[in-house]
């Protein structure tokens, strides 16, 4: 799926950016840190912003990670602090939070919220219809001022005509759009990404966003189940917040 309107600048840096992963602070994710940069690397990823389902914490300890190991003059991908909140009308992802959003409020209180400190307001997967909750389209129009990214590609949406759904959606409306792999477990990192240029913070993110390329498979949901089954099995039955 292209969502290029313009070609980069010459000479620009192109980077690849999955705007949905979790780690395994989320309860349904086996993504420790070391699988985070191993899946990143085979996959070719940049860049993630992890989020993390109601909690900031993880995103936060793998920001700090991973400064530190490219300090050292190792590989990791770039980390953009983010969270996927359960609002009383569906999920709703922050960009460049510095704080915590709690679940359970409506979606309007919660995109104040996030943009009050400064952060982004993304909304993932608006059109998996086998959702019980998620923002429809009337809703998505009636919150448009509020609203910065939406999603046009998910990695593994229930419903498998959500992403067709999503761009036929974006044709008509105006607003920028973003991909991500929603990768719980490393074995789909590389699945979804955002080739785009390089940016230094949510404004920039913004304009780069208009010329970036989305490049997306979807992947069955219940295999990346399966996988993470594996793993915990591996792991001992690994639990959210462990990072080793």
């Amino acid at each position: 799926m292209a969502g290029a309107v313009s070609a980069p600048p010459k000479g620009a840096t192109l980077i690849r950016a999955d705007f949905h992963v979790h780690s395994n602070y989320s309860p349904d994710s086996v993504v420790t840190f070391p699988r985070l940069v191993e899946g990143c690397r085979r996959g070719g990823i940049d860049t993630v912003a992890i989020m993390d389902h109601d909690v900031l914490e993880g995103a936060v300890e793998f920001n700090q990670l991973s400064v530190e190991a490219r300090l050292k003059g190792d590989y990791a991908p770039r980390v953009i602090v983010g969270e996927e909140v359960r609002t009383s009308g569906g999920e709703i992802c922050g960009l460049f939070l510095r704080e915590h959003v709690p679940k359970g409020l409506t979606p309007l209180e919660t995109m104040q919220l996030i943009r009050t400190q400064g952060g982004l307001v993304y909304v993932p997967h608006p059109f998996d219809i086998l959702k019980m909750k998620r923002l429809k389209a009337r809703e998505l129009e009636e919150l448009a001022h509020m609203i910065d990214i939406i999603e046009a590609f998910n990695g593994k949406p229930r419903f498998p005509g959500a992403n067709w759904l999503a761009r036929r959606f974006l044709k008509d409306h105006d607003f920028v759009s973003a991909a991500g792999s929603d990768s719980h477990e490393p074995t789909h990192f590389g699945a979804v990404y955002v080739e785009m240029e390089e940016f230094s913070g949510p404004e920039e993110l913004m304009e780069n966003l208009r010329r970036g390329t989305i490049t997306g498979r979807r992947y069955n949901p219940l295999a990346s189940a399966y996988v993470r089954l594996r793993m915990r099995r591996h792991d001992g039955g690994g639990g959210g917040g462990r990072h080793n």
